[in-house]
């Protein structure tokens, strides 16, 4: 069965607005159902429910005088682990993902310490690499940093041989990156990871749990973290632990003494209101495919290969569209190779970035912008894979994030529109 385009369109109100949205990186669309939620949130998060008994074999019970924001936040924990294939229990809520990486520094701040490593990529998000930089500072660890190749943006595995010893301590590794949308090979990595030390492996599958059904068990991730906005939810993010017991070995960063579990570095309140709207979004991805049956998770596992199969062909048809220009280069493709559209099919997410020989970023967000396309300006101060490449050399490049109520047309439109800057 195709992919429904056209229903899944109809969950985007803000699609009505004459707008073609290609800026799916830099802040993706939000479905009405996810802004109606965080509306209701608004008005119910200050009240008590009344206590209530689920009948049946899978009835609920509740205690008398809950408030629905401790609701609230249990349903965003629910949806969290239905995203990541993680436990409920282990679900650590946060307002951003910079936010929760400095919680969780803190709280390994004695497993940091001076002689012990802290390794990191040179692909994902800045957001991620400048707080575990200042930790590593703070505690005294030493980062060590696995290169990209620079030609294509890919994340060789072997080199976390050389990279892991005996003193690593943790591992961070985005699943994809954000701007050049090249995939990690993350289960590899965290095979390698665990056979050389004890250190945790913390994937940042912020990017990809949008386009592709993510596990913490098939990636090998001890925790994952994730945030919501990036499928069209609120600005709500999570770390989640493979094990709950994990966090007997971090220091608690709670005042009260008796703390356990989430509670132990979960102390960043994100508003109730906003965690109404995780369940709905995730509700949203689960329902991507109208005829998946069963729980929300294997609905996920159902509907996301379709999304990822329908996007990876827009992509291909982008990659294509642009390589066709002269002056156009495709950062991490090389146009010059048969075949270079295909190379999006497994090994990327649907993130393209592109620079226009002599002509700033800007100007071309500009003239797209003109034409009735938004996209985005690549910002290289938050892209440590195109600092490294130089990109800010040549006047930045113009990102294009898809989201699956794009169509082939957005497509052309967007390859028509640059190709008439000459």
């Amino acid at each position: 069965m195709a992919f429904d385009v056209p229903t899944t369109r109809g969950a985007y109100t803000s699609l009505s607005d004459g707008w073609t949205y290609l800026n799916a990186g830099q802040r993706a669309q939000v479905p009405e159902r996810v802004i109606s939620a965080m509306t209701s949130s608004f008005r119910n998060a200050p009240k008590s429910l009344a206590g209530e008994t689920g009948g049946g074999a899978h009835g609920q019970s509740r205690r008398s005088g809950v408030s629905a924001a401790t609701e609230l936040a249990m349903s965003a924990r629910r949806a969290f682990a239905d995203i990541t294939g993680g436990p409920v229990s282990g679900v650590v809520l946060g307002p951003s993902r910079e936010v929760l990486i400095q919680q969780l520094c803190a709280a390994m701040s004695r497993r940091l310490s001076l002689g012990t490593n802290l390794v990191v990529s040179r692909i994902g998000a800045q957001v991620v690499h400048a707080p575990l930089r200042r930790a590593a500072d703070l505690y005294g660890a030493r980062v060590r940093v696995a290169e990209a190749d620079l030609a294509n943006g890919s994340l060789p595995a072997w080199q976390f041989d050389d990279l892991i010893d005996t003193h690593t301590r943790l591992v961070v590794v985005p699943a994809a990156d954000p701007f050049a949308g090249t995939v990690a090979p993350v289960a590899e990595i965290a095979r390698r990871v665990h056979a050389a030390s004890s250190a945790w492996v913390l994937v940042d599958a912020t990017d990809m749990a949008p386009y592709q059904p993510v596990s913490m068990v098939e990636m090998g991730a001890d925790i994952m973290l994730v945030d919501a906005s990036a499928w069209g939810g609120p600005e709500v993010s999570a770390l989640v632990f493979r094990d709950p017991a994990m966090f007997a070995r971090l220091a608690s960063l709670s005042f009260d003494r008796q703390a356990t579990g989430v509670g132990r570095i979960e102390v960043s309140p994100v508003s109730p209101a906003l965690l109404g709207g995780v369940s709905e979004s995730v509700q949203h991805l689960a329902n991507l495919d109208a005829r998946a049956r069963g729980s929300r998770r294997h609905r996920i596992e159902t509907a996301m290969p379709q999304v990822a199969e329908y996007l990876s062909g827009l992509s291909e048809r982008l990659v294509a569209g642009l390589s066709n220009l002269p002056r156009v280069y495709i950062v991490g493709v090389d146009k010059d190779r048969i075949g270079a559209a295909a190379e999006f099919r497994g090994d990327h997410i649907p993130r393209v970035s592109f620079i226009v020989a002599g002509v700033a970023a800007e100007t071309v967000v500009g003239r797209l912008f003109d034409n009735g396309l938004v996209t985005s300006a690549v910002d290289i101060a938050q892209s440590p894979l195109f600092e490294a490449m130089g990109i800010g050399e040549s006047e930045g490049a113009v990102g294009v994030g898809l989201q699956p109520f794009n169509t082939p047309h957005d497509i052309d439109q967007l390859v028509r529109a640059v190709a008439s800057l000459g």
